[in-house]
């Protein structure tokens, strides 16, 4: 009996080995199984995640090697195309680059395609100038200005101030010296008045780009004045970069939303002097017209937030004057009781400084 038992309880314990060894090698084979596919899983994920990055790269590479005004035939391209199709002479409507005084000039003929824009090394800073004689550089005035409105509607405007100090731009600008006359190159009217969408180049390296109607500039549009000083300029008389306006037109003036910016140059600014260098709100025939908003910039590096009321041109005053005949007509905003002082001779005429339009005569 004893045997039996014995018996019994090997076969018992032989039993349960038996099962736990199987169990043992079914988990081993899942395991396995587990980690193959896991594995595979990896390594496909590591494909495409590696697939994905080179075909993007792919895509950078090619838009880097991409010709970079690649904007700017876009609009002579429609307008060919539309020729074509018609089987006739361009209509009046067609891009091309005129000069503009009372009435539109004659169009010039068309230019053969335009190449790559040579930005390279167009920078200057303050300290630069230009060192030929620009009397005698030699301009393409279709070329030029169709390279800029191309940057322009790409929205790459380190582009278009690059161009802007290329000596064939100021070359070209300085031609229509003493006048209100600009180069235009965009949509025009059938009368071939500007009217649309165009760029503008004026005298004094200014330039516009935006809407127009009846051959003025009326709608939402940027004017830019870029500033160029000569090697021996002095620091007090070289505070500028750039002058701009943003926002409403109409009749060739600011007028409606906008803001007015001044792009200083850092290390000519006196240490303890302000300069305001931003004017948002609401303009009128390029004056300030209502409630603006006004920072300005400490030759430390500070800046400061105001704000004051004008009507055409004309700062409220918001106090008594001083001892110098100055009144208060601008306040900080965290501190209300700082102001901005003004003699009543100088507050007239408050607007966009230096524009040239025709209808400031």
């Amino acid at each position: 009996m004893k045997d039996d038992n014995n018996k019994a309880r090997l076969i018992t314990v032989g039993v349960a080995a038996l099962l736990i060894i199987i169990i043992c090698g079914i988990s081993f084979v899942v395991h396995a199984l587990s980690q193959r596919e896991k594995e595979d899983t990896g390594s496909r994920l590591q494909a495409e995640i590696l697939e994905y990055a080179n075909s993007t790269q792919e895509k950078d590479t090619a838009k880097k090697d991409a010709n970079p005004s690649d904007a700017a035939p876009k609009s002579e391209e429609k307008e060919q195309t539309k020729t074509e199709t018609a089987g006739q002479e361009p209509a009046a409507d067609a891009q091309e680059a005129v000069v503009v005084e009372q009435s539109s000039s004659a169009l010039p003929e068309k230019e053969e395609p335009l190449p790559a824009a040579d930005t390279e090394n167009a920078a200057f800073t303050w300290q630069k100038a230009v060192s030929e004689n620009l009397s005698q550089v030699e301009i393409n005035l279709q070329r030029q200005m169709s390279e800029m409105k191309g940057y322009w509607e790409a929205g790459n405007m380190q582009a278009v101030e690059d161009l802007a100090y290329l000596p064939r731009y100021q070359a070209a600008s300085l031609k229509l010296e003493g006048t209100t006359r600009y180069y235009y190159y965009g949509d025009t009217d059938e009368d071939n008045r500007p009217s649309g969408i165009g760029l503008a180049s004026y005298a004094d390296n200014q330039y516009y780009y935006g809407e127009w109607s009846d051959g003025v500039r009326s709608g939402n549009g940027m004017w830019i004045k870029f500033y160029v000083y000569g090697k021996n300029a002095r620091a007090e008389e070289s505070l500028y970069l750039q002058h701009s306006y943003s926002g409403g037109w109409a009749g060739d003036l600011p007028s409606g939303e906008g803001a007015e910016h001044y792009d200083l140059i850092p290390e000519n600014l006196k240490k303890d002097a302000r300069y305001n260098s931003n004017f948002i709100g609401t303009f009128k025939n390029g004056l300030y017209n209502g409630e603006m908003y006004i920072t300005s910039v400490y030759g430390d590096g500070n800046t400061k937030e105001w704000s004051g009321t004008a009507q055409n041109g004309v700062w409220k005053a918001l106090g008594e004057k001083d001892k110098k005949g100055q009144y208060p007509v601008i306040f900080e905003i965290t501190d209300p009781d700082n102001y901005q002082w003004m003699a009543a001779k100088d507050n007239k005429k408050q607007g966009v400084d230096g524009l040239i339009s025709s209808a400031l005569k």
